[in-house]
């Protein structure tokens, strides 16, 4: 049995995880620019200029792999590219940003006992987390996943704590995913 529709009411996007790209570059000419995209002569791909390193473009919003030995262009700019890989900062960390992978999800925001907050068995007052109840057709994880919602009363940004599926006798029936506010 899939939940029906009237139980599913608010509305989400999900969000996915992606690794920053560092692109490498000989024989510029102009200057790069942040926020300008950048395309491939050859292979057509596009990104999006996030930060400029000595001889490097650090860009998100990566339509595909670009060939090396291409012509990159924008507007103000010019360059072979070098080589295409992951971005690690000073730190030795992959950097990430976040693009919307599933928009208008109908969902469920709510608490397990129906309020924030419940009286330990010590007096102890303990937060509940927040859930969100999600459609078995969604894609998540813990991970590479994160909620957006501008519904009433819940209205912010949420990694996934965890998340688990839901069956009935025959099949998966939802989603259940524990969630923790984020500041963006």
């Amino acid at each position: 049995m899939v939940l029906p529709p009237v139980f599913l009411i608010h509305t989400a996007t999900i969000q996915k995880r992606h690794r920053m790209q560092k692109l490498t570059y000989t024989g510029a000419t102009g200057t790069p620019v942040v926020g300008q995209n950048v395309t491939g002569g050859t292979s057509h791909q596009t990104a999006v200029i996030s930060a400029l390193g000595s001889g490097s473009l650090i860009v998100k919003t990566i339509s595909g792999t670009f060939t090396a030995g291409e012509t990159m262009t924008h507007a103000a700019f010019t360059a072979t590219l070098g080589t295409q890989t992951d971005y690690v900062n000073q730190s030795g960390e992959y950097q990430y940003y976040w693009s919307n992978d599933q928009s208008g999800i109908a969902c469920r925001f709510g608490y397990s006992g129906g309020k924030g907050e419940i009286i330990h068995e010590t007096g102890q007052l303990l937060d509940q987390p927040l859930k969100c109840m999600l459609p078995e057709t969604v894609t998540i994880d813990a991970v590479d996943y994160r909620i957006v919602t501008v519904s009433s009363g819940f209205v912010g940004t949420y990694d996934i704590s965890t998340s688990y599926p839901i069956s009935n006798v025959t099949a998966l029936n939802h989603y259940s995913a524990v969630l923790r506010k984020v500041t963006v």
